[in-house]
C-alpha cells in the first residue's frame, strides 16, 4: 500500500528536514503556499499530496494542511490499521453560537437535526429563509445556503418526495444520505449589505494575520434570485472589472481588532486555533460570519511573510501521538504554552461526517 501511495503522491518539495504535508486535489492550493514554505525550507520538506491514498505514517515534528473530508477519511483508515489517529486543534463547535449579536450581526443558533425536523417555523429572527450549514465539518451535497425550513427538512432526510415546486427551485443539496438526529447545524440569519469579506488568522487566543478575501459586487448572480456577484482575490485579476473594483485596506486592521475583542469576549485562551470570515457591510457594523481551523484554511491574499506565520501556526496545531497526556506538546510548541493535552480544544467529526467519509480508503 505504501509503494502505491509513494507512485501516486505528488514528489514536489522544496528542501529536507521534517515533511510538511499539503494534501491537496488542486494545484493553487500548493502554488499559494509556497512564498511562505520558502521562507521556512530548512525546518521541512513540503510535499504536495494528491490526496489519493492516506497518509501512513507522521513523524512527532511533521506538520499538516488537510481538509476535513480527507483527515476524517485518513483517521478511519489508521483505525483500521490499529494506529492512532491525526489530532488537530480546531476551535471550540459552539465558539460562533456563544458570541455576543453585538460580533455577529445576525441571529445565530446551534440545533440539532431532531430539532430542526420537529420545527414548525425558525422565528422572526432568524427570518424564512436563515442560512443553514453543518456545524461539525463539511457534508459533500450539503453545502451552506439559504433554505426554508421546508427544504432544510427535505435536504436533512436525503430524499426528494413531497418537495413543493418552489422548494425545488431552491434546491441547494446533491442526493446525500439522511442526517442523523444527533448531528447539529449552524443556523443563521441573513446578512445585507455586504461589502468585503476578510480572513482573519488566530493561535492561542491572539490574531496575527489578516487577508482581504472577496468583494461583493451588488449584480445578481446568473440563476440565483438573492445572491450577488462576488469576486475573490484569486479572481481579481482576470475579473472583467478589475481596474474597478479595489479592497479597502483600512478593513486590515478592523478585521484583526474584531476578531481581538471577540478572543478576549470568549475568554479565548492557548487552546484556540482558528481562521475567521469577517464581512464588512456598507454603514453597518462589520460581523464574524464563521470560524473553520487553521490547517484547512486557504492561503487567500496573505504576504510571504505572513504565509509563514500561518504555516508556522498550522504546524502547531498538531497534537503528536506521543504527546497524549503530556504536558503541552505540540509539533512547534509555542512560547509560555503549558496545559494538558487534554484540556485542548480538538477536531471532533459529527457521525454525519465520519458516516460518509471513513470509507474513502476503503482497504
Amino acid at each position: 500500500m505504501t509503494g502505491l501511495a509513494e507512485n501516486y503522491q505528488s514528489t514536489q518539495s522544496i528542501s529536507h528536514g521534517h515533511t510538511f504535508h499539503i494534501v491537496a486535489d488542486l494545484q493553487w492550493i500548493w502554488d499559494s503556499f509556497q512564498g511562505g514554505a520558502e521562507q521556512l525550507s530548512a525546518q521541512w520538506q513540503f510535499k504536495h499530496d494528491l490526496g489519493l491514498w492516506p497518509i501512513p505514517h507522521l513523524d512527532d515534528k511533521d506538520a499538516l494542511w488537510i481538509d476535513p473530508a480527507s483527515l476524517v477519511a485518513n483517521n478511519a483508515w489508521l483505525e483500521r490499521q490499529g494506529q492512532p489517529p491525526i489530532t488537530l486543534l480546531a476551535p471550540p463547535q459552539d465558539w460562533i453560537g456563544g458570541l455576543s449579536r453585538l460580533f455577529l450581526g445576525r441571529e445565530v443558533v446551534l440545533r440539532s437535526v431532531a430539532e430542526i425536523l420537529d420545527m414548525d417555523e425558525f422565528g422572526d429572527e432568524l427570518g424564512d429563509r436563515p442560512w443553514s450549514q453543518p456545524n461539525e465539518g463539511r457534508i459533500s451535497g450539503f453545502r451552506a445556503a439559504r433554505r426554508t425550513l421546508s427544504q432544510l427538512k427535505h435536504d436533512l432526510r436525503g430524499n426528494t418526495d413531497h418537495q413543493s415546486p418552489r422548494d425545488s427551485a431552491l434546491a441547494s443539496a446533491d442526493p446525500t444520505s439522511p442526517a442523523p438526529l444527533d448531528s447539529v447545524l449552524m443556523l443563521h440569519g441573513h446578512l445585507d449589505g455586504i461589502t468585503e469579506e476578510w480572513m482573519v488568522a488566530a493561535l492561542d487566543g491572539k490574531a496575527f494575520a489578516a487577508s482581504p478575501y472577496c468583494i461583493h459586487c451588488g449584480n445578481p448572480s446568473r440563476g440565483s434570485t438573492d445572491s450577488e456577484e462576488i469576486v475573490t482575490i484569486f479572481d481579481l485579476r482576470d475579473h472583467s472589472c478589475s481596474e474597478d473594483i479595489h479592497f479597502d485596506e483600512r478593513h486590515h486592521q478592523e478585521a484583526l481588532g474584531i476578531v481581538a475583542d471577540a478572543l478576549e469576549q470568549t475568554h479565548a485562551s492557548n487552546d484556540f486555533a482558528g481562521m475567521l470570515n469577517i464581512a464588512f457591510r456598507d454603514k453597518k457594523p462589520p460581523a464574524i460570519l464563521e470560524i473553520s481551523p487553521l490547517w484547512c484554511s486557504g492561503p487567500y491574499g496573505f504576504s510571504a511573510q505572513e504565509l509563514a506565520m500561518i504555516l508556522k501556526a498550522i504546524a502547531s496545531s498538531r497534537i503528536p501521538p506521543s504527546a497524549s497526556g503530556q504536558e503541552g506538546s505540540r509539533s512547534i510548541p509555542c512560547p509560555d504554552v503549558s496545559r494538558a493535552v487534554t484540556a485542548m480544544k480538538v477536531f471532533k467529526p459529527g457521525r454525519w461526517m465520519i458516516e460518509h467519509y471513513a470509507q474513502r480508503y476503503i482497504r
